[in-house]
């Protein structure tokens, strides 16, 4: 039952209290109306008076009359001539003498008489004979009030049984629910750290799962937020208290690097490293804003634009050897995000670089993706720092913040793209891979 689907179970239940009301009506009610028309026809009535006509009263208080009537429209007993009007009466040897089937049911609707009869068609001695059974319309309300009180009476504790069975099947369906809106709320209270534990294979049970698995992406989250907040402190301190102590020398007339000019430049490089980590810090804080919009679609010529990117960075180190194999390729996106991409990629080579760097672009039409290649022959990333190496604050040899590649991953987020670092030959590959819209 448990690993049954949630709507299969509710149909079951729902079909389980269905059918049990059916089957109570449907056992029930044909032998009450059997017994009741075997009860009361088949019943031998009190003793007749010899040639009168009376109403034979059964034990049920049901008044079941009959007479015959022949083919010249003389009635056994005789008195029924006189008991019924003569229209009723013609009006009987009319329907008796047309009728085909050997049984049929009448209703008088004369103004006089108001009875429903029953004409049994028979023979004796070659010649026809008719039987007539009626019960009076009053004897025929007494019947129905009592089918219906028997009716009423079992089908009234089918209906209290199944109250029973759909509370159980209720209470076995929303248990789990009330279970996960209480985990809920602790969650909503931070209180994170007691795992829900509802083992059952339905939607109930991967409803739980994705609870569980939520809660443990919070706490995730929780631990990477403190453990951001506690480098960006100790990143934003570090040039915070070199601007402070070089400037309270200076107030003292101490010069820490021998003269006014080279100890203002201290001042200055550190000034422009925390400006860099605040923009850096700004610009993640508006990735995360923008991956809750609608992405930006213009066109954008990626191949024209990493052209643009090298000219104006490959004059940091003109050493460097720059080998560009670069495929026209348009791309739908934002080219700000884009070029925020590029720099931080060839930044990274670029700082890493012996002799030689080495970018291409091309299209995997099979994979419908672009993918953009960087190498650099520099020397190779230990493997503890390959495995981290894209958490913020996470630094290589000579990084400066580690929040470059952090940028590049959420960029990359909000393209469905992915990216790749790997110690590749005698160097450092990085892989972007962005499909092709």
């Amino acid at each position: 039952m448990k690993n049954l689907s949630l709507t299969v179970k509710i149909w079951l239940g729902l079909s389980l209290v269905s059918l049990l009301l059916y089957l109570v009506v449907l056992l029930m009610t044909p032998p009450l109306i059997r017994n009741f028309f075997r009860d009361n026809l088949m019943e031998p009535p009190e003793a007749q008076s010899k040639n009168k006509i009376v109403e034979p009263l059964n034990s049920r208080g049901f008044h079941i009359r009959s007479f015959i009537m022949l083919e010249d429209g003389t009635t056994l007993p005789s008195n029924a001539q006189q008991a019924f009007p003569v229209s009723f009466l013609n009006e009987i040897k009319k329907n008796a003498e047309s009728q085909q089937s050997p049984k049929q049911f009448y209703e008088s609707t004369s103004s006089q008489v108001h009875i429903r009869y029953v004409i049994g068609k028979d023979m004796a001695y070659g010649r026809p004979l008719y039987q007539v059974m009626f019960l009076r319309k009053p004897e025929e309300d007494l019947f129905v009030r009592s089918l219906l009180f028997n009716m009423m009476l079992y089908v009234g504790l089918a209906l209290v049984v199944s109250w029973f069975v759909s509370l159980l099947i209720v209470r076995y369906l929303t248990r789990p629910l009330t279970i996960m809106e209480q985990h809920v709320k602790r969650i909503a209270n931070r209180n994170w750290h007691e795992p829900l534990d509802i083992k059952r294979s339905d939607e109930i049970g991967n409803l739980a799962t994705s609870i569980d698995a939520m809660r443990q992406q919070l706490i995730q989250q929780d631990e990477t937020q403190q453990s951001i907040l506690q480098n960006i402190s100790h990143e934003l301190k570090t040039p915070v208290m070199v601007i402070r102590s070089y400037a309270q020398a200076m107030h003292d007339g101490i010069y820490p690097k021998g003269d006014l000019n080279g100890s203002i430049q201290v001042i200055d490089e550190e000034g422009e490293r925390l400006e860099k980590l605040i923009k850096q810090l700004l610009y993640l804080t508006r990735l995360d804003y923008l991956a809750t919009k609608d992405p930006v679609h213009e066109n954008v010529n990626l191949d024209k634009l990493i052209e643009k990117i090298v000219q104006r960075l490959n004059l940091q180190r003109p050493e460097i050897t720059w080998q560009l194999d670069l495929q026209p390729v348009m791309i739908k996106g934002d080219e700000e995000t884009l070029r925020a991409m590029i720099e931080n990629l060839l930044d990274n080579h670029l700082r890493y670089a012996v002799s030689i760097l080495t970018i291409t672009l091309q299209v995997n039409s099979e994979q419908a993706e672009v993918v953009l290649n960087f190498w650099n022959d520099g020397s190779r990333i230990e493997p503890h720092i390959l495995n981290q190496i894209f958490l913020p604050f996470q630094k290589g040899r000579e990084g400066k913040f580690g929040l470059g590649l952090t940028i590049v991953q959420r960029i990359l987020k909000i393209y469905h793209g992915q990216v790749t670092l790997k110690n590749d030959g005698n160097g450092v590959s990085t892989t972007v891979r962005i499909p092709a819209k």
